[in-house]
């Protein structure tokens, strides 16, 4: 039985771009989340016994033992927090709190710890001390805490490499990376742990090393250092990407070898055996250089000149300390970072699996419009770039975690840069199963650690996976249910024919089957239905089952109606519902209507002037080009307006919104006020030219501003009640233009405002700041009324 994902709950920190949402632990005794915020320097304690309404409830700081937390994890009612000297070459520490934050203990461990970990039984904590070079270079290890007598009594023990000292060539010899002038013990980094069932052996990735070290527990030890090997991108089935100027997917083999290099790896049993996953990101020292700045031997490479060109190879940043093979100062091989992959590895560290160019295949036919993309914070705008990080390493996998659904086996695999998360079937560990790839885009960003949450511990008796996401400082709750069974094939009674010059009804009735004859016939079932329009104007509604429907050209009217629905409105004018379910909707070029309606949706605008409504639940709606308005409804909603001047309202539910490029009105409204900061909307990328529409009556001398952690609180005082507008992450009361105004947008386009502007809290007399121009330019098919 297959499963799938479905977001189901989210937190923001209100921070991007700062790491503020890393790595995440789970406690099932509190139900409470731990994540590593680096913004913070601490680890912010969430409340998830709503999954779908993850809460702050509190902070633990470590600012008293060292320079910020870097890993967190939990177990028994302990929670374990690896800690940064401020000194960053000096010995850290892991220190033990319960779950309410209150100091239990801490021990001093190695230099750099950077990841912690339990023993399956909770009596041991493994620190990956990673001992990164800085004025003088460290040495790595693994810390090894005893608790078996208690935290107040821990004891530490310590696995170096020191007995690997003297044997540098010998590694090199096999495949193990050691640099130049370094000793084994200098130069390992230990990077993630993951830990046997049975409690006995630690597998240590050396990521900079393209190796694993294997670690005996019980006697504190590192039992061998495994090389990875290399992966053949000249093979079938090895494509990659290696050009960031194509701009295109493309896709090819090339004489290119990766290094596996992997972050995260975690650890299963299939079959009584235990198996390792490992996400293969890879990794430099500043040793990388372009192939077109490197001389390749001729021989090996006969068209170099045409390889090093920026549309073909010249542009993939390789290793220049590696693949000179005869000495002779010329490349006769070139190594990449990472395999762009996950790898599976039995228990003695041979890889039985690799998954690839999985990766980039599943990415470019899901989401083209992201491969190979990085993200960027620019002056205020989250700048996503197609294709721009085929030369370093693709997708980047960096996360990985496994868990057991109905007695099945998966991996999840979160891929860094493009984001989002790869499912795997891996019962059988030498021939996995591609289950699902899910991309909340623009939302999520850059997923740094997953903790998989089985449903015997869940809050809502279903297996969860919590995601943190260190680019847009958000933790993600997602569901993980069985895949719904296809419906039995329906009755061969005759179907009723649907006039398709009469108007549809809003919600066509599920207990027959519906023909809609527009340029072509559609029929629908309670079963899970998938189809394709014409270039005419077509009206297709799906019945009971999870349907694709795709509109194609034209200006259509589309309606998923029950189960969860993909619907997709092509190019022109569509109107475009998901109707119940959680569904995905996707309007397409032109002016389109979409709305998610019930359940917890994504409805995507694209290119032209949208107005699209979340309905009911926790949605996530993002407008795209030109100028949308964007309304979340109820639920706790995340607005992203992308390009143009966008107008837009989280209306009911704590909602997080984005107005990304262009002059955006965000609409704090009254009747939707907040009891609590907490509960509150938040603006996250207010900028010059941005403006906070106030509804009802109230102007900026009723308000009440103040600043917490540098963001701007907005509160207004009614009746001698207190509530909050809204949040304004970043920025200061002075830098906020303000509009008093009924927003109104009508079927022919109109916009009758009656406004003035407030800037810095001070009336400035000067006409709508975004202008009624921008407002009047925005053609919607119905009328919305913000009051």
């Amino acid at each position: 039985m297959a499963i799938e994902l479905t977001v189901i709950g989210r937190y923001s920190s209100g921070v991007i771009d700062e790491s503020a949402a890393e790595i995440v632990a789970h406690d099932p005794g509190t139900q409470r989340l731990f994540v590593v915020n680096a913004e913070k320097a601490a680890i912010d304690v969430l409340n998830i016994n709503d999954p779908t309404n993850p809460t702050l409830t509190s902070t633990i700081n470590v600012n008293t033992i060292g320079a910020g937390a870097n890993s967190v994890a939990v177990a028994n009612g302990v929670v374990a927090v690896a800690v940064e000297n401020a000194d960053a070459v000096t010995p850290g520490a892991v220190a033990f709190f319960d779950p309410n934050g209150n100091f239990l203990n801490s021990v001093t461990v190695g230099v750099l710890p950077d990841m912690v970990t339990f023993t399956p039984d909770g009596q041991k904590v493994l620190v990956a001390n990673e001992g990164e070079p800085g004025n003088t270079d460290p040495e790595g290890s693994i810390s090894i805490i005893d608790l078996s007598s208690e935290v107040a009594n821990a004891t530490v023990a310590t696995a170096d490499f020191t007995s690997f000292n003297g044997q540098e060539d010998d590694l090199r010899a096999e495949g193990v990376r050691i640099f130049p002038n370094k000793t084994v013990a200098e130069d390992v980094e230990p990077e993630y742990i993951a830990v046997s069932p049975d409690g006995s052996t630690a597998f240590v990735t050396l990521q900079e090393n393209n190796a694993i070290a294997q670690v005996n527990i019980s006697t504190a030890t590192v039992q061998d250092i495994i090389p990875l090997g290399l992966k053949d991108h000249s093979l079938s089935g090895n494509r990659l990407d290696a050009s960031d100027r194509d701009d295109a997917i493309n896709l090819q083999n090339w004489p290119v070898f990766g290094m596996f290099m992997p972050d995260s790896i975690a650890a299963f049993e299939a079959n009584g055996q235990t198996y390792y996953v490992i996400a293969n990101e890879g990794d430099a020292r500043d040793e990388d250089e372009r192939i077109k700045d490197l001389t390749l031997d001729p021989t090996a490479f006969p068209n170099a000149a045409e390889l090093q060109e920026d549309e073909q190879i010249g542009r993939l940043q390789v290793s220049n300390i590696d693949g000179d093979t005869d000495g002779d100062g010329d490349y006769d091989r070139l190594f990449a970072y990472g395999a762009r992959s996950f790898s599976i590895l039995n228990q003695s560290g041979t890889r039985v699996y690799d998954s690839g160019d999985d990766f980039g295949r599943i990415t470019s036919e899901q989401v083209p419009a992201l491969f190979n993309s990085g993200t960027e914070l620019e002056n205020g705008n989250i700048e996503t770039s197609f294709d721009g990080r085929s030369d370093n390493k693709g997708a980047e996998p960096e996360a990985i975690a496994t868990g057991v659904v109905d007695g099945i086996s998966y991996a999840f695999i979160g891929l860094e840069r493009i984001g989002g998360i790869m499912v795997y079937d891996v019962s059988n560990p030498t021939a996995p199963s591609f289950v699902q790839y899910i991309n909340p885009n623009g939302i999520d960003i850059a997923p740094e650690g997953l903790a998989f949450i089985p449903a015997a511990d869940s809050p809502n008796g279903n297996p969860l996976l919590a995601v943190g996401n260190e680019f847009s400082g958000t933790t993600t709750l997602y569901e993980i249910a069985p895949t719904p069974a296809p419906a039995p094939p329906p009755s061969p009674s005759p179907s009723p024919v649907v006039d398709p010059t009469a108007p549809p009804s809003a919600t066509p009735t599920p207990s027959v089957n519906i023909v809609v004859e527009v340029a072509g016939a559609f029929q629908a079932t309670v079963g899970n239905d998938i189809f394709s329009g014409t270039a005419s104007s077509n009206i297709i509604f799906g019945l009971e089952g999870n349907d694709q429907i795709n509109a194609g050209a034209g200006d259509d009217n589309t309606n998923g109606n029950l189960g969860d629905d993909t619907v997709n409105g092509g190019t022109g004018n569509d109107t475009c519902n998901g109707g119940q379910g959680n569904d995905q909707v996707n309007c397409g070029d032109g002016n389109d209507r979409g709305s998610g309606d019930r359940g917890n949706d994504i409805v995507n605008g694209d290119a032209g002037q949208d107005q699209l409504t979340g309905g009911e639940a926790d949605d996530t709606l993002d407008g795209g080009a030109d100028n949308d308005g964007i309304f979340g409804g109820q639920g706790n909603d995340l607005i992203n307006g992308g390009a143009g001047d966008d107008v837009i309202s989280g209306d009911f539910g704590t909602d997080t919104l984005i107005g990304g490029a262009g002059n955006d009105v965000f609409v704090l409204r009254t009747s939707t006020a907040a009891a609590t900061v907490a509960a509150a909307d938040v603006i996250l990328d207010y900028r010059p030219g941005d403006t906070i529409g106030l509804t009802g009556g109230i102007t900026p001398n009723d308000l009440t501003l103040t600043v917490e952690n540098g963001n701007t609180i907005i509160q207004v005082t009614n009746n001698g009640v207190t509530s909050v507008l809204g949040v304004v992450n970043g920025v200061s009361p002075a830098q906020l233009t303000f509009s008093t105004a009924n927003i109104q947008v009508n079927i022919t386009g109109n916009v009758s405002v009656t406004s003035s502007v407030f800037v810095g809290g001070s009336l400035s007399g000067q006409g709508l700041a975004v202008g009624a121009t921008a407002f009047a330019s925005v053609d919607f098919t119905n009328s919305l009324t913000l009051v």
